[in-house]
């Protein structure tokens, strides 16, 4: 629930509160108070009557007289007050009422059967009436619930009134002051969405409210915290698999200076016994032929392997040279079903050894993806370098018009993987990989990633 209208809701339910019992006190005092005037009447009328009987007693007044009411009718009684004399049977003698005066507010049928069923029969005041100890009837003086009710609500509706205005005043003014107050919080909801996109060098300002002010200090700390933890983790990941392309091109190498060298130099001796042995040893001519195939085909194995590896072409043609050698040969596998091209920018070129092999690598691995689940007629390759709020950005792009790899798919261990690779390499790179289904049908897989020049 929103807070302010938590609080409206709170300050409502306080506020009713307090009239609930502000009305019963008031109903109790009104109450009291006709009770006390019920007592005083029966009271007063109770002694005009003892008189009486002691008059009869002396013989200065008549029996028949009894009881003499017209000195109750001379009584000012309050609205709908009622005395009555009720004789030792409980039969009505005499009895007299004040109407209710017209003016009189009139309360509301709620509040009536409220005040009937909580204090209707409890204010009646009760006297005995006897003389020498015999008794001669009871007194009994009481208020109609309805007048009472009236006298009782005209005290409490002002109250009402002037309450309902204040509590809906009070209710306004808190629901301002903390939609005011709390108007930073949607910098901070904006502030943690932010962070959760990936944002960590979001920050907040300082707030008025101490605290919404520690809030953001303890967001600003995180947010400090989690970029310091993510570059170090990203410098890490980048020269994890920088440490990688440099041992694989280390390993190339080495493959390259040694074991080729030592299997050109086993053919040549293979082909120089077959030569020399051709007439007079014929069956180690044969070995030797075999051994020559042997050390040709561990050749090729070879080159593929030096190729994994660290193709050559990119240290001695360079980058582009060896991507437009990648696509061509893709377009020779594929014998013309499907035609691959290549549109670089010529600044990629001025790329460090080992972000020149992550290019390579993700083209490699695109391509390979693309020919074994594209089906697509063309593949296009958009390579560029450009600069973007002072940081060079490498931009790759490859777009095919075949069926690709959709969200409903599930490829194959070996394309799954590639994918989940290539994006590895990316996050490595502190880039931003997207893969995904175009509109027009096809499959796009565009990756970004900042680069340095050589030598930085």
């Amino acid at each position: 629930m929103d807070l302010k209208w938590l609080l409206v809701r709170r300050i409502t339910l306080v506020a009713l509160a307090c009239l609930v019992a502000g009305s019963a006190l008031a109903i109790y005092l009104t109450a009291r108070e006709a009770q006390r005037h019920n007592i005083e009447l029966a009271d007063m009328v109770g002694r005009q009557l003892d008189l009486q009987l002691s008059r009869i007693g002396r013989s200065t007044d008549l029996p028949a007289r009894f009881p003499d009411w017209d000195l109750v009718a001379g009584l000012s009684l309050q609205p709908g007050q009622c005395i009555e004399l009720r004789g030792v049977d409980g039969a009505l003698k005499r009895s007299s009422c004040a109407g209710i005066d017209a003016a009189t507010v009139s309360a509301p049928q709620w509040f009536l059967g409220a005040y009937r069923s909580l204090l209707n029969g409890g204010l009646a005041a009760t006297r005995p009436v006897s003389y020498r100890g015999e008794p001669q009837g009871t007194l009994v003086a009481a208020h109609d619930p309805v007048a009472t009710a009236g006298q009782a609500w005209a005290t409490i509706a002002p109250l009402l009134g002037f309450a309902a205005v204040f509590v809906a005043a009070l209710c306004v003014v808190t629901y301002l002051v903390i939609d005011r107050a709390l108007l930073p919080t949607m910098e901070i909801l904006a502030g943690l969405n932010r962070l959760a996109r990936g944002d960590l060098a979001c920050r907040l300002p300082a707030f008025r409210l101490a605290e919404l002010n520690r809030i953001s200090e303890v967001f600003n700390g995180l947010s400090a915290e989690l970029s310091k933890a993510t570059t170090e983790r990203t410098e890490l990941a980048r020269r994890l698999v920088d440490t990688q392309e440099q041992e694989r091109r280390h390993i190339a190498r080495e493959l390259h200076d040694d074991i080729a060298q030592k299997l050109s130099a086993l053919s040549a001796r293979a082909a120089c016994v077959r030569t020399a042995a051709q007439h007079e040893a014929p069956r180690v001519a044969g070995e030797a032929s075999e051994l020559e195939k042997m050390a040709a085909e561990l050749m090729i194995s070879l080159r593929r392997t030096l190729t994994y590896l660290r193709p050559q072409e990119i240290d001695d043609l360079g980058l582009v040279q060896s991507l437009k050698a990648l696509v061509a040969q893709h377009n020779q596998n594929a014998g013309g079903s499907t035609c691959y091209s290549i549109e670089a920018d010529g600044e990629v070129e001025h790329l460090r050894a080992e972000t020149s092999a992550h290019v390579y690598r993700i083209v490699q691995e695109a391509l390979t993806n693309a020919s074994k689940h594209a089906k697509a007629r063309n593949v296009r390759v958009l390579l560029s370098r450009h600069a973007e709020t002072g940081n060079e950005k490498i931009t790759l792009s490859v777009v095919d018009d075949g069926g690709g790899l959709s969200a409903d798919d599930k490829p194959s261990p070996p394309a799954g993987s590639g994918m989940i690779g290539m994006r590895e390499r990316v996050v490595a790179l502190s880039g931003r990989f997207d893969a995904g289904p175009l509109p027009s049908g096809g499959f796009r897989l565009h990756v970004e990633f900042p680069t340095l020049q050589r030598g930085a």
